[in-house]
């Protein structure tokens, strides 16, 4: 059948799909123009849209409603789940600036070392104590020093150690003369001979400590730890010392006014 006949109306689905989406046979829409009953179907198809959307409305604000108030609860429900977390964070925060804060005492002098393993272990011996000085300790005058020499440089065979003062000059420990050349390091896990004994310039003691594969002169090391410590070189390395290849390393202890006991 390829037309409408009069007295056949459209179906309810027909109408349907003619209002929602606009569309239909041409021939629908002849019908409807011309069809009275169709015409009162289509008023009395919106009186009943409209009679359920007003029935509808403070139900579908209900809805509205409830859905907020379930996201209200979720982000309260999140805060509370997060808060803890948050606080510990706060206090891990509070307890570093705190860490960090000065004290009201002397900041002491930052302890400076080699990358990785310094060149030499430091006994100190202050009255009748005798300990190992770890990274940071400070010394006093009148303190012991003794030196253990550590295999952090396989090609290593001689050593030189001195101290530049708090006034720029150096110091030799080994050798103990000016002018004399480097001493051979010892068995692995000994100490060098005798000890140095801190006197009262002013510190911050500045240790610098050079290995090599051959004997250096006290004048060249004298020379090249004077030079660093005035520009404020500090930094270990492999370089020359007098054409002589060297691995220099600066150990700064913090020198404290007070005075050693006597043993």
């Amino acid at each position: 059948m390829t037309g409408i006949p009069a007295n056949d109306c459209p179906s309810h689905f027909a109408l349907d799909d003619l209002e929602h989406h606009g569309r239909g046979r041409p021939e629908i829409r002849r019908h409807l123009d011309g069809c009275t009953r169709c015409q009162g179907r289509i008023v009395e198809r919106a009186a009943v849209l409209t009679g359920f959307q007003e029935a509808s409305a403070p139900l579908w604000t209900r809805i509205a409603a409830r859905g907020t108030e379930r996201r209200r609860r979720r982000r309260r429900r999140l805060w509370f789940i997060q808060l803890p977390a948050l606080a510990v964070g706060l206090v891990a925060a509070m307890l570093v600036v705190k860490a960090r804060a000065p004290s009201d005492g002397p900041v002491p002098a930052p302890y400076v070392g080699p990358k990785g393993r310094a060149p030499v272990e430091i006994v100190c011996r202050r009255g009748a104590a005798t300990f190992v000085l770890a990274p940071g300790d400070g010394v006093m005058t009148g303190d012991e020093l003794r030196f253990r020499p550590l295999p952090i440089w396989p090609d290593a065979r001689f050593i030189q150690i001195g101290s530049v003062d708090g006034t720029g000059r150096y110091t030799p420990f080994y050798p103990p003369a000016p002018g004399a050349a480097s001493v051979a390091l010892p068995e692995r896990g000994q100490a060098l001979d005798g000890s140095i004994k801190l006197d009262a310039a002013p510190g911050p003691e500045r240790l610098f400590v050079v290995l090599s594969a051959t004997p250096l002169s006290e004048a060249a090391v004298r020379q090249a730890a004077e030079t660093r410590a005035a520009v404020g070189t500090t930094v270990d390395r492999v370089d020359r010392i007098d054409g002589v290849p060297a691995s220099t390393a600066w150990i700064v202890l913090p020198k404290r006014a007070e005075v050693a006991p006597p043993p």
